[in-house]
């Protein structure tokens, strides 16, 4: 099986290699940003992506959102040190294969990429009881999906991007903007940019568990 690693960390990329060197899994390839990656898997064509979710030009879920929007079949594991409950749900909802976080052990990324290699899903049991707890905390809720561009503009506005900042961003104009945003609050019954960020990532989350399959 041959992986392309996406990893920005020189001594996490060193440390998988060794630990992949006497498996069945071959390092075809290694990448440093969201936009080498996508490059490297048009060049490498592998059959495994190990993808950081934190990393520069284009994030791991950034990554994620295109490989799903181009229908690339790509089995994904995402490798990660930690992970908010949004993007969790949003990566178990696209459908990632696996799941692994850095600090647990170095087994469980060869027992993941054992079963994803067979066309099962693995995920970390810590993350696997978190996004149980949070199907079960949110599963309840009759709470409004949303559009991928709402899940967009809801996340910029939890980092705190101003209307010109997140128009920028999305390449339209800032009185726009202001039209996506009214109808966000009027949604999600919020009434300020304060509450809506506050409240992102139980929106954001709750959006997510709409696309459970």
């Amino acid at each position: 099986m041959r992986i392309l690693l996406a990893d920005d960390h020189p001594m996490i990329s060193t440390a998988i290699e060794a630990l992949l060197r006497n498996s069945p899994f071959e390092i075809a390839g290694m990448a440093s940003t969201g936009e080498q990656a996508l490059q490297k898997l048009d060049e490498l064509n592998p059959d495994i992506l190990l993808l950081d979710l934190q990393m520069p030009g284009g994030t791991g879920m950034d990554v994620l959102r295109r490989l799903k929007m181009n229908g690339s079949k790509v089995r994904v594991v995402l490798l990660t040190a930690a992970i908010d409950d949004a993007s969790l749900l949003e990566a178990k909802s696209l459908r990632v294969q696996g799941m692994v976080l850095k600090n647990s052990d170095p087994a469980f990324l060869l027992e993941c990429l054992d079963h994803v290699s067979k066309g099962r899903r693995w995920f970390d049991p810590e993350l696997s009881g978190r996004a149980k707890e949070l199907a079960d905390t949110l599963g309840d809720r009759e709470g409004p999906a949303l559009s991928p561009r709402e899940r967009q503009l809801i996340n910029l506005v939890r980092k705190g991007l101003r209307n010109r900042e997140i128009a920028e961003q999305l390449g339209v104009t800032e009185g726009t903007i202001k039209v996506y945003l009214h109808a966000v609050f009027e949604k999600l019954g919020v009434t300020s940019r304060t509450e809506l960020a506050i409240r992102a990532d139980e929106f954001l989350a709750g959006s997510f568990l709409t696309d459970r399959r």
